[in-house]
């Protein structure tokens, strides 16, 4: 058990198909206890249900375009679990016209919605769950080969998650020397 007496937080498992819900899977499996998280009441059931096959898992709603929901996800982590050795942000999301045509007609509202849903999120979420991590730990992201090259139909998520891949340095040079990046 890799991951014996570890606390972990999962965003982003939406249904059995997400990436997010293989990571938490196989950290459950490898011993880690978890708080995972649902972004509105559609999903809510979903998760819930795939939840119900982890071992004691936290399950805690959070939209990350809300401060307060990630305000009350550190605090909910903290009372029901004390702190964390680490998190996986596998959370993006862009409006589904700004994925056809040409990246030239990207909409400014699909362009904010889409950087701060799949980028911002993680810097906003770290500077919470960065206390939790008082021994140390470690921010997980998901990225794609679009943030380093064309891909078509990717558009705006490529410049997004670029946008990510940058963050996660600038996160790392900020956390790093306290042991939690």
């Amino acid at each position: 058990m890799l991951l014996d007496g570890k606390r972990g937080l999962v965003l982003g498992i939406a249904n059995k198909r997400s990436i997010a819900w293989g990571i938490a899977q196989a950290v459950s499996r490898e011993g880690a206890r978890l708080a995972v998280t649902y972004q509105g009441e559609r999903l809510e059931e979903n998760v819930r249900e795939l939840a119900a096959g982890l071992k004691d898992p936290v399950i805690l709603p959070c939209d990350v375009a809300r401060d307060e929901d990630l305000d009350a996800l550190a605090a909910s982590v903290k009372d029901s679990m004390g702190g964390l050795d680490f998190v996986v942000h596998a959370v993006a999301y862009a409006l589904r016209e700004e994925l056809d045509g040409e990246f030239l007609n990207t909409s400014r509202e699909g362009y904010r919605i889409a950087q701060d849903i799949s980028s911002y999120s993680l810097t906003a979420l770290a500077r919470r769950v960065a206390p939790l991590m008082e021994g140390g730990g470690s921010i997980v992201t998901l990225s794609y080969l679009g943030g380093e090259r064309v891909v078509p139909h990717y558009n705006v998520m490529g410049v997004a998650k670029a946008a990510l891949e940058a963050s996660v340095r600038y996160l790392a040079a900020d956390l790093g020397p306290a042991g939690s990046a």
